[in-house]
């Protein structure tokens, strides 16, 4: 038992040793807020937000992320509403590339590729619910497509996202 337990207590400091040499993530957090691109009366003016998150392996200038925007019209008929315009949420996912790395100051730049809600729909509800029945209601989604760029120095990232749906300021810090 006194083996087993020593040779655990090794495994694990050793364990804490390579993962103290590893290479570390270097990760961005932002959020952005700007301009709903409008093509017409029967848009939502909400004005449009994103929450993201950023990471690069050390050892690569590979750049894996994903964020969630509140960013073009969706179509709400639920809860009692027909047809009422509001922002629809985009879901996605960036892959991009560090483009410049100083140590202090650093680029990166991603493609943003999604879904966005268009419209959510189902039968009115007689008792207060958001469907009839409780259900869940029907969503319909379209592509959501963009770019992000950003630029740090130090902690501090400042950069521009632009979809099809709208055109943001992000800032955010690095860790």
């Amino acid at each position: 038992m006194k083996k087993l337990l020593c040779s655990l207590f090794l495994l694990l400091a050793a364990g804490q040793a390579v993962a103290q040499d590893a290479p570390l993530l270097r990760n961005t957090f932002y959020v952005g807020t700007g301009n709903q691109r409008h093509d017409g009366p029967s848009e939502s003016d909400s004005a449009p937000l994103s929450i993201g998150l950023m990471g690069q392996a050390a050892n690569s200038r590979l750049i894996f992320g994903f964020d969630i925007a509140r960013e073009g019209t969706k179509l709400d008929s639920t809860w009692n509403k027909n047809e009422d315009l509001t922002s629809g949420v985009s879901y996605n996912l960036l892959i991009g590339s560090n483009i410049y790395d100083s140590g202090l100051l650093r680029s990166d730049v991603a493609l943003l590729i999604g879904l966005r809600e268009t419209s959510a729909d189902c039968p009115r509800s007689y008792l207060g619910f958001q469907c009839y029945a409780d259900s869940e209601p029907e969503t319909e989604y379209k592509g959501n497509f963009g770019a992000l760029i950003t630029f740090a120095y130090d902690r501090f990232t400042l950069g521009l996202r632009a979809t099809g749906e709208s055109t943001q300021l992000v800032t955010g810090i690095r860790f």
